[in-house]
């Protein structure tokens, strides 16, 4: 509005000006010529509209100095955010249009793996087929337990149901078996784990090492190849001694028993424990009731301190077996020793 006022005054005082030269242009015609040299009323009226003009375009340009060099700043500077802003918001745009497109890509090749995976004749699930479940049938009972002969290879009666499940391969895990004990028919990996091929389940044979006035309660583990438990049962297995040990004791040279005997003392003095059972138990097996009641011994929680064996544990199962042939072979020790392992 400042402006607009300004302008009209400029208007009104060029109209004054063109009111004034248009009367001194009359007052000088009516005047006469012949007069010397002087200005003309058009030079004079061009003069004095030149001055005019010029405070009046002078005064206008002071009222209105132009932009502000902080005002110029601060419009760069919202500029440049609003550039920022744009930019951040394009970028998400495209990161998350790239994220989608790659989800959906994945979707498809997870879907095209399953249909991949599905074989010939069978119907499309998209999707990997979970496992067989199976069974385990448990092999005897406490009441009649599976009774087998010590050192004499019998079969594994180990049933896995569904029948087709056993053409898979698993992992066979037996807990609770005496030392020593052997499988036949599959790929042993541990002290008491062997590998099943695909179909060998009907073709196991075990294996005990000694009779047993007990009976041995076996925990049967199936794993998968993966590890996860695919089923598991329990096995009771008896070995009882023989009906008539003298004739199954082979008969030797009383000799031949004296230097064994002998021979597993010097191992037990050097505090070789486990060499000095094997020789102990040949001779017991020859029918030495002194070996088989020293090898009780070895057992023995209660006599391990004396033989000097540091850091083996007892197992008064063993002992109790070799204390029982002990008697049976008529050593007059046996019986006191096994009151006094107790239950």
């Amino acid at each position: 509005m400042k402006d607009v006022r300004d302008l009209a005054q400029a208007v009104d005082m060029e109209g004054d000006l063109g009111g004034l030269n248009q009367r001194a242009h009359f007052s000088s015609t009516s005047s006469g010529i012949g007069r010397g040299p002087s200005r003309t009323a058009t030079g004079y009226r061009d003069e004095q509209f030149d001055s005019a003009e010029g405070a009046a375009t002078l005064r206008a340009r002071n009222r209105n100095p132009g932009i502000s060099p902080w005002l110029f700043v601060m419009a760069t500077a919202l500029n440049t955010m609003v550039a920022a802003v744009l930019a951040v918001i394009i970028t998400l745009g495209v990161v998350r249009q790239e994220r989608s497109d790659g989800q959906r890509e994945l979707a498809l090749a997870s879907a095209a793996y399953g249909k991949s995976t599905v074989g010939i004749g069978s119907e499309p699930t998209g999707s990997i087929t979970a496992p067989q479940a199976i069974d385990l049938q448990p092999i005897g009972s406490p009441n009649q337990p599976l009774r087998l002969e010590a050192q004499k290879p019998a079969p594994l009666p180990l049933q896995i149901l569904p029948k087709e499940a056993a053409l898979e391969p698993f992992i066979l895990v037996l807990s609770g078996l005496p030392a020593a004990t052997t499988l036949s028919g599959a790929a042993q990996i541990g002290s008491d784990t062997w590998f099943l091929s695909p179909g060998s389940a009907d073709s196991l044979q075990i294996t005990f090492p000694e009779w047993s006035t007990s009976v041995f309660e076996v925990t049967i583990a199936v794993r998968r190849t993966n590890g996860l438990v695919a089923a598991q049962t329990k096995a009771w297995i008896a070995i009882p001694p023989p009906a008539n040990l003298e004739a199954t004791t082979p008969k030797i040279d009383a000799a031949a028993a004296h230097d064994l005997l002998a021979k597993g003392d010097r191992l037990l003095e050097k505090g070789d424990i486990i060499a000095a059972r094997a020789v102990y138990q040949r001779a017991a097996e020859m029918g030495s009731g002194s070996a088989a009641l020293t090898l009780g011994a070895t057992y023995d929680p209660n006599r391990l301190w004396s033989l000097g064996a540091l850091g083996l544990v007892g197992n008064k199962e063993r002992a109790r077996q070799w204390y029982s042939r002990a008697e049976m072979l008529g050593n007059p020790q046996a019986k006191a020793r096994l009151m006094a392992l107790g239950n």
